[in-house]
């Protein structure tokens, strides 16, 4: 199967890129990794004349500790993330889902910025952004706008992202003390597979008072889109966190907040009985380690 004509583009810079973005308007799609983009090409599931490829400007590329948070670039991989120590100290959720994505080939192309302009339901980095509150960094030509991650999903495969943006990175809040995290993802097999269910929990807890005082749980593959499990985390905060309250809020998950469909890869009845069980291993793991930090 071979990848039909187009225009190849290059930009060594991010203003470059909006002005050949600008200049094409609807005949250019964005290239970073090319995981998905090129296998949808060659299906053509998707036509354009022209490829712009943003793997040439370094900036798009790095991962910047700042004073009280860190901004990842769209084209980091998910290798080179997996690999960052902030992350891997800091951000562990974060970590889990780049290194449970496809495999080894995978990782060292696909780009955190191409999963999430994929906006795959099930996309292993997202439910870890909308547990860290994350904020999404898009430029279009002469314009710049920041939007909160858990606004920009709108559908399957659908974005906020306007035709002349560009997305540049995103930016994390770095975790208080006493906080942890975890992810975990559920497939038909350990690799190269679409999830049939994914959840990510993130859990603050006041030493003095024993009670959780700030909680996110965000679950992928049940949703029209990855989404937040607002009344499980509000089952959750005010709690003791132990066994019986990470079991309530994994319930409250379970039976009000996921909305998961029935196809090839699984049951919604699987589903929804998937999202208890990960939601209270994910709530557990990160109690530990917001012991352990």
């Amino acid at each position: 199967m071979l990848l039909p004509m187009f225009e190849f583009h290059e930009p060594l810079s991010i203003e470059e890129a909006l002005e050949l973005k600008k200049k094409l308007g609807q005949n250019a799609r964005i290239l970073a990794g090319g995981t998905d983009l090129l296998v949808h090409l060659k299906k053509k599931l998707v036509k354009t004349d022209n490829l712009i490829s943003l793997s040439r400007i370094k900036a798009l590329s790095l991962i910047t500790e700042q004073k009280d948070s860190i901004f990842i670039g769209a084209c980091a991989t998910m290798a080179q993330i997996s690999r960052s120590p902030v992350i891997a100290k800091k951000f562990t959720a974060l970590k889990s889902g780049c290194d449970n994505l496809g495999n080894h080939l995978i990782r060292n192309r696909a780009t955190i910025g191409g999963n999430a302009c994929n906006a795959s339901p099930a996309g292993d980095t997202l439910p870890a952004l909308l547990i860290y509150d994350s904020v999404a960094l898009l430029e279009s030509y002469g314009k710049k706008r920041e939007i909160p991650i858990a606004d920009f999903f709108t559908g399957p495969g659908k974005s906020c992202i306007q035709p002349d943006e560009i997305l540049t990175g995103f930016r994390l809040p770095i975790p208080t003390d006493h906080s942890g995290a975890h992810y975990i993802q559920l497939g038909k097999r350990k690799s190269s597979e679409i999830n049939v269910v994914n959840v990510a929990s993130f859990l603050e807890y006041d030493p003095g008072t024993k009670k959780v005082i700030t909680t996110r749980i965000a679950l992928g593959s049940v949703a029209a889109t990855p989404i937040r499990a607002a009344r499980a985390e509000a089952a959750l905060l005010g709690q003791a966190p132990e066994e019986a309250s990470f079991f309530a809020a994994a319930e409250m998950a379970r039976r009000e907040d996921c909305r998961p469909i029935d196809d090839f890869r699984g049951t919604a009845g699987y589903r929804q009985a998937m999202v208890g069980v990960l939601t209270k291993r994910t709530l557990a793991t990160a109690y530990e380690r917001a012991k352990g930090a």
